[in-house]
């Protein structure tokens, strides 16, 4: 297998791969759908992962399958992840890097601040898992010192707003949806009448004369 090819000479971080849940899945299932060293990395074309570069290119590194359908439909996942990370203010502003400035860097979290790298673990996983209130926390506390026990109550993870999932939210936008048409329409509503009402007006004077 490619990893254990990488391992020749990349032996340590092999080993914390083979722990986390793509190397599990690759070396104890047999599973060919998760990420290799190559698939990341690259083969021939290998950049250096620790330029801001290869940084801001994470999330979309981690699209490449996170946003395939086929392949996170085995394990449940949705593929939203992308769409809803860009639309944080996180996600907006490393995109904002990614197409403008890809070489400056940037103190906003990409994918693997928050899910590791070769040790990403299963969200719901009791010790490192994200899922967690008390172990995001911890992630969060990286760039945010000062932050609370409700400090991750403000982000809405990877969850698009529904009744279900942050209800209040839900309805703000449903809301602002309905008002703003609502507005705009019943502006134009009444300067069209209004031009109409002068066009009668001035159509009527013009018969009188």
């Amino acid at each position: 297998m490619i990893p254990q090819t990488c391992a020749r000479c990349h032996s340590a971080i092999y080993d914390t791969y083979k722990e986390s849940v793509h190397g599990a899945a690759l070396t104890e299932q047999g599973n060919q759908y998760v990420p290799t060293c190559i698939d990341c990395h690259g083969v021939h074309n290998i950049q250096d992962p620790t330029t801001a570069k290869f940084r801001n290119d994470t999330p979309l590194l981690c699209a490449k399958c996170h946003t395939n359908e086929v392949i996170m439909k085995q394990y449940g996942i949705s593929t939203d992840v992308v769409d809803t990370y860009v639309s944080d203010f996180h996600g907006t502003t490393v995109t904002l890097f990614e197409k403008t400035d890809p070489d400056l860097p940037t103190n906003k979290p990409v994918c693997t601040d928050c899910h590791g790298i070769h040790d990403i673990k299963a969200v719901d996983n009791p010790e490192t898992g994200i899922h967690l209130k008390k172990n995001l926390l911890v992630k969060c506390q990286r760039c945010h010192p000062d932050a609370t026990v409700n400090f991750p109550d403000s982000w809405m993870s990877h969850y698009i707003a529904s009744p279900e999932n942050f209800p209040i939210v839900y309805y703000v936008n449903l809301f602002y949806k309905i008002l703003i048409p609502g507005v705009l329409g019943g502006m134009l509503l009444y300067v069209l009448t209004d031009i109409y009402r002068r066009f009668i007006a001035r159509k009527k004077e013009g018969a009188h004369s």
